[in-house]
């Protein structure tokens, strides 16, 4: 896996929501968080926690990790090999998570859930190769009760090539491997990040 040089949760984005102070104490988003975040709730829970959607934005990028080239990466024609970059994605997916939402991978994992790719597309633009820094950019584009649907790119610096556009369907699963609906929580702040409130009304 590619070194990362530098990462950001995009501005606009709120990593902890304040409306949902009632359901758990604050926590930073590194540390695990009680059992109850993991809470299955109904519609009308869910509602009541959801930010009133005033602006929608579904087309800002919510997250950017910058990587590099590894020399081991290239292939013998002199480019990345085509697997890696599914690599990249996973890494920038997991990454994203970590920086933007409080449902870390590891604290998922500790809970008993886990995180599966269903599916995975790829389209390659341009090659990269040795050496190359690039950015890879994502966001949750929209979810399901148990999915998640997320577009990336990745793109060369410094003159911002266009490399692969991803788009990758995550699901959410349980101890025994089977799908499982979404923690409220992470859909507030799904919902926090894709659609960020415009100001008081008024």
């Amino acid at each position: 896996m590619s070194a990362a040089l530098s990462l950001a949760c995009l501005p606009n984005t709120i990593p902890t929501t304040p409306s949902l102070s009632n359901l758990n104490s604050p926590q930073p988003k590194s540390i695990a968080i009680s059992k109850p975040r993991f809470q299955v709730m109904n519609r009308a829970q869910v509602s009541a926690v959801l930010p009133v959607l005033q602006e929608s934005k579904p087309d800002r990028w919510q997250h950017e990790i910058e990587l590099r080239v590894r020399d081991y990466e290239v292939d013998q024609f002199g480019v990345v090999n085509h697997a890696v970059y599914a690599d990249y994605c996973q890494h920038a997916r997991h990454e994203f998570m970590r920086a933007c939402t409080s449902s870390d991978p590891n604290v998922i994992a500790s809970g008993g859930y886990s995180l599966a790719t269903a599916e995975l597309y790829l389209k390659f633009l341009a090659p990269l190769r040795g050496g190359d820094r690039f950015w890879v950019k994502s966001r949750v584009r929209r979810w399901s009760k148990t999915r998640l649907f997320v577009e990336q790119s990745i793109i060369k610096l410094p003159n911002e090539e266009p490399i692969v556009e991803a788009t990758a369907t995550t699901v959410w699963l349980r101890k025994n491997y089977r799908p499982t609906r979404i923690p409220a929580v992470m859909l507030a702040e799904l919902t926090q990040l894709s659609y960020p409130t415009s100001g008081q009304s008024n």
